[in-house]
């Protein structure tokens, strides 16, 4: 019986069909593919007792920055985060943020508080008798404690025609880091701005953000008033007159002293006597006119509006880092770094345009291109200034810093929700401060602009992807093809 299966024709043709190269070549695909397939699983299984994360968001979601990380390693005694949430309404985006503080530094602990269940804890910490809205966050440390309002966890762009807003970034990270800063010193510094000369009064949102980042603003008119003894940095923003010679001997004292003070101005302020004397005295000063950008690359709406570059430093590293959230400037004004100053002056450029720009100093010029007269780029828009520029440990010598900056509009521009300009802002007071991790951790955001790209990049670009990849894969079939005729 058995005899006879073996000689039915079809059996031996399925038997004969085993021994074909098709079906050996097939079965050793089949072998290779199974064993892969074993293999990715046994991998994934044997990671999966790992924690190994790794963040690919272009704006580092779920990473803390260096600063926040130096900030980390000098908390050495027990901070308390509390969250106020009901048990499983906690907000996921913000505890994964506060979980990376509490895996970096084992003196900070968290603990969830229901407020409607425990209204004593939150009354505690309402000083100002507002009421702490559910869903805030509470840092204490041995210096004191900060209260973070739900809506201070992100940024907004507020649409004014329509009211509505829309979330742009988290903020989760700079409050906890600056709340931090606050906890362990209990301090908090004073900025005074300067008025009387018909300065843009800073926007009430960038005083609570100066307020969350451990600052407290003040106004001050030096014509009728003395240099204030508690005084941080002293503030100049988008002046319309200049200075008188008092103020500006009264500033120049402060300075010699190890003061600091931030200069946003622009073209409005056309006598620039007294405020030059006082940048001159640190090596700088302000050249009259509007720089009017000509390459595409630098060109943010028109010639007035500037994407500038921006140039290594503490103030500018992280930002620079970012093109795709540029800083714009309206209408700037050029600094030039002077060629007589004091050898203990260093001056570290911050912002330039490009070498196609011009300036233009004659307003009343109408026209689109570069006049006879007319000085070309490319130009300095920012400068940081230190007096000394070291700091010798035997000495008790104070150093004194300026930010100087080509752009009255820098923050009313930030506010239109260029957050560039805004962390440039925070990042020069910051700096002004002399606390290197207190550089403003930027906000995460949440969108992505397009790339920039320059002329000869979307040639190469271009080029690459219109001709050299579709030639080389032409190429590739016809020798596989001709290869392939010849066998």
């Amino acid at each position: 019986m058995m005899k006879g299966i073996r000689n039915i024709k079809g059996v031996e043709n399925i038997r004969e069909s085993f021994k074909t190269k098709q079906v050996k070549y097939g079965g050793y695909a089949a072998l290779i593919t199974l064993a892969v397939i074993v293999g990715l699983i046994l991998i994934n299984l044997m990671m999966g007792q790992f924690s190994l994360q790794a963040d690919l968001t272009w704006s580092k979601l779920f990473s803390l920055s260096d600063q926040t990380m130096q900030v980390l390693e000098t908390v050495k005694t027990p901070v308390k985060i509390y969250g106020l949430w009901k048990p499983g309404e906690e907000s996921q985006d913000i505890m994964n943020v506060v979980n990376l503080y509490l895996s970096k530094n084992n003196n900070i602990s968290l603990e969830l508080v229901d407020p409607d269940r425990n209204p004593g804890f939150v009354v505690k910490y309402d000083k100002d008798k507002r009421g702490i809205s559910r869903g805030s966050i509470i840092v204490e440390g041995a210096k004191g404690f900060r209260v973070i309002a739900p809506y201070d966890m992100y940024d907004f762009n507020y649409n004014q025609q329509t009211g509505a807003r829309s979330v742009t970034g988290m903020a989760v990270e700079r409050r906890i880091t600056s709340a931090l800063l606050f906890a362990g010193t209990g301090n908090t510094p004073v900025i005074y701005e300067l008025t009387g000369h018909g300065e843009t009064q800073i926007p009430y949102t960038f005083i609570e953000l100066l307020e969350r980042e451990n600052f407290e603003l003040k106004s001050i008119n030096l014509m009728t008033a003395p240099v204030p003894s508690d005084v941080s940095i002293f503030v100049i923003n988008d002046p319309n007159r200049d200075l008188t010679s008092d103020e500006a001997d009264k500033l120049l004292d402060y300075l010699a002293k190890g003061g600091r003070l931030l200069v946003l101005a622009d073209y409005r302020i056309e006598d620039l006597t007294n405020l030059n004397r006082v940048l001159a005295s640190y090596g700088i000063g302000f050249d009259f006119g509007i720089v009017r950008e000509v390459d595409p690359y630098f060109v943010a709406m028109d010639p007035r509006t500037e994407w500038p570059d921006l140039v290594d430093h503490d103030i500018t590293r992280l930002l620079s880092d970012k093109s795709k959230t540029p800083a714009v400037l309206l209408e700037a004004m050029p600094l030039s770094e002077l060629i007589t100053k004091r050898r203990t002056v260093e001056v570290k450029p911050l912002m330039t345009s490009s070498s196609s720009a011009f300036l233009r100093t004659d307003l009343d010029e109408t026209s689109f291109t570069r006049v006879a007269g007319e000085v070309s780029g490319p130009f300095t828009l920012g400068v940081a200034v230190t007096d000394p520029y070291w700091i010798d440990p035997g000495r008790p010598e104070p150093q004194a810093r300026v930010v100087a900056i080509g752009s009255g509009n820098l923050v009313n521009i930030a506010i239109s929700g260029f957050d560039a300009n805004r962390d440039i802002f925070m990042n020069s007071i910051t700096w002004l401060q002399d606390r290197p991790e207190t550089i403003s951790v930027r906000s995460k955001s949440l969108f992505v602009l397009p790339m920039r790209l320059q002329l000869v990049q979307i040639v190469i670009f271009g080029g690459l992807f219109i001709a050299v990849i579709p030639l080389s894969f032409f190429i590739a079939g016809f020798v596989t093809w001709l290869k392939r005729r010849h066998l």
